[in-house]
């Protein structure tokens, strides 16, 4: 028998002590993430002492493709959807339908708007458990946990058995109280006064577009800086998607960046909060009545704290008098409720497809728009037939990021790689993955862990000791998981090769785009820049596999007939020949035939003048 915990905060550290001193295998999945990284460390350290550790996923022998990655993500079996009917039945779902100002016949919205949270739930708790319950299927699991949203954890494993002590509703319970004490007159909020400022400074109620941001204007980070969200700007300055005449409103709390925009931080935005908690307690009147058992119950308390965070939107919105259109960066995070109250105020919803691969995504990345660009027509048609999109109107437009391969392609070559071409190597991008700077936060990874990275560096450096006439070059999203003394070897071991450098310019804009549009070939793990790339028949090879994996994006979309997808380094080094040394390469012809196939859209290329186009017309009908 096993005894999991899921998040370990302090006072639990002697629960787990005792019950390692009466003999039990006791195990834990996260250590509480709301506290900094010293404590979490010395919790960490405190546990290892008395050799209580996370889940090891990443210290099994093999994971099988039916206990794997796709478990948390992909979800193949569709077991986050069944929790999400149990909890809520179709029947009794529809009767929640004019709560939220929808129609029973739109009922699909709230069934993606539940399914986004099982699936968050799946992704970080129950997937990983299920993952070790299917890895040690003779062995009973018992999963013990003390917050109320593990009710919502779906059934990953038979074998599994769970133990909930909601312990922090009382918390709830005294949060709920306090919103409701502020509800009485209070003097008046010095945000309100920020918020008149800005509306006299921005003329925001002139304001009919807005940018609904997750975290700001840059993928990435000040230091890392992946490109810049440029796509739905219009350098007309008297177009509504010129950068100064949109409404910037972000929803995950990021800080205003330099310069002089209209922004917002959604969460700083007053609201009337007797108005938002009076209507939510007249929701909690007119539903319960649904509560028909437990599964029910925990679905109604789902609702109605999603109802609150929705009205609440909605008071805040309605602030924005004449806005017209809200486009939404990085749809799969927008939450659900945050687009029902743009709905609500009668402000139409669009968004761009940030990755071709989530196409295939079950449970996680559903999408609820007015309109919505897709990455091809292939993804378009694919994404009509699915039960996990609600769109009014899919259009293909292509991947937004690939005229960034187009224009730096034989242009701008980088200098590592014109003093490589310059001695007659060829040029091949490894794109890897960051890792967790924690060792406790990496036991429990499948693809991310201290270990999956080691073995993908190790590949790289291998590769590049088979293929002499080759220079790779490693390229990474951030590298801050370099300082960790874990890769110190690793990485000392690259430094001094020939044939292969860790690329460290990060101060140049779209470097990574740079690089792979003048690569002879792209070994990767899953990114989409990969599929970018590929939209222009530059080679790419998946790199689908860890030290105790494999099969990973795959169990998704597996590329077929391409071959493009590699299980083994014996099958990718000699693939990888083909590719670079073969003038009659069938997975070259295979993968201009596939990219024709999955990538084909109307229009190919500027694809942000095409956006700017189709959004200036969308705003002119409303």
């Amino acid at each position: 028998m096993h005894i999991v915990f899921s998040c370990v905060t302090s006072w639990q550290v002697i629960i787990l002590k005792i019950l390692k001193l009466l003999g039990f295998e006791v195990f834990y999945l996260h250590i509480d993430t709301s506290i900094n990284q010293k404590r979490r460390m010395t919790i960490a350290e405190k546990l290892k002492k008395k050799n209580i550790f996370p889940l090891p996923i990443e210290f099994q022998k093999e994971i099988f493709p039916e206990a794997s990655f796709s478990l948390c993500n992909i979800d193949p079996n569709e077991i986050a959807y069944k929790k999400n009917l149990e909890i809520l039945p179709e029947n009794i779902l529809k009767k929640y339908c004019s709560l939220f100002s929808i129609s029973d016949q739109k009922v699909k919205k709230l069934r993606l708007l539940v399914q986004d949270f099982i699936a968050f739930q799946q992704m970080n708790i129950s997937g990983p458990v299920g993952i070790w319950a299917r890895l040690n299927s003779k062995k009973k699991i018992i999963y013990i946990s003390f917050q109320f949203k593990c009710f919502y954890n779906s059934d990953t494993g038979k074998n599994i058995f769970k133990i909930i002590i909601p312990l922090n509703i009382f918390k709830f319970v005294k949060n709920t109280f306090l919103k409701f004490i502020l509800i009485f007159p209070r003097k008046k909020n010095i945000q309100q006064k920020s918020f008149e400022e800005k509306n006299q400074n921005y003329k925001i109620d002139d304001k009919k577009v807005a940018f609904i941001l997750h975290k700001g204007l840059i993928f990435g980070s000040e230091k890392y800086k992946i490109y810049e969200k440029t796509q739905y700007y219009s350098d007309d300055i008297n177009s509504p998607l010129n950068k100064n005449n949109i409404l910037h409103l972000d929803y995950s709390d990021y800080p205003k960046p330099k310069g002089d925009i209209c922004w917002f931080s959604i969460k700083d935005i007053k609201y009337s909060r007797t108005s938002v908690i009076l209507k939510t307690m007249l929701g909690v009147l007119k539903t319960f009545y649904l509560v028909r058992s437990w599964k029910t119950f925990i679905g109604w308390i789902l609702l109605i704290n999603q109802y609150f965070n929705y009205e609440k939107y909605s008071s805040k919105i309605k602030k924005f008098k004449n806005l017209k259109i809200a486009i939404v960066d990085y749809e799969a995070l927008c939450p659900k409720t945050l687009i029902f109250a743009f709905e609500k105020n009668n402000i139409k919803t669009v968004a761009t497809q940030e990755r071709f691969i989530h196409t295939f995504f079950n449970s996680f990345v559903n999408v609820t728009l007015d309109t919505y660009y897709a990455c091809s027509e292939f993804a378009a048609n694919y994404m009509k037939k699915s039960k996990y999109h609600d769109i009014k109107n899919i259009v293909p437009i292509g991947q937004y990021r690939s005229d960034y391969i187009s224009l730096y392609k034989q242009k701008n070559i980088p200098k590592e790689i014109s003093e490589a071409r310059n001695i007659g190597k060829k040029i091949v991008i490894f794109l890897g993955y960051q890792s967790p700077n924690c060792w406790f936060d990496s036991y429990y990874e499948t693809i991310l862990s201290w270990s999956a990275q080691l073995h993908f560096l190790e590949n790289a450096l291998k590769f590049s000791q088979n293929l002499k006439n080759t220079h790779v070059i490693l390229r990474y999203k951030f590298l801050d998981w370099t300082n960790n003394l874990f890769f110190k070897d690793i990485l000392n071991r690259i430094k001094n090769s020939e044939n292969i450098s860790l690329s460290d310019n990060y101060s140049e804009k779209y470097y990574s785009y740079k690089l792979c549009a003048n690569a002879d070939l792209i070994i990767a793990k899953h990114t989409s820049i990969a599929d970018e790339s590929l939209s222009y028949e530059i080679p790419v090879l998946f790199h689908e596999y860890t030290h105790n994996m494999k099969k990973i994006a795959s169990e998704a979309f597996d590329y077929s007939p391409s071959g493009i997808m590699c299980y083994n380094f014996e099958e990718l080094l000699e693939k990888s020949k083909s590719i670079l040394f073969d003038n009659h390469s069938k997975i070259k012809d295979d993968i201009s035939v596939l990219c024709k196939e999955i990538y084909h859209v109307q229009n190919k290329g500027n694809i942000k003048n095409q956006l700017n186009h189709k959004l200036e017309n969308i705003i002119q009908l409303l």
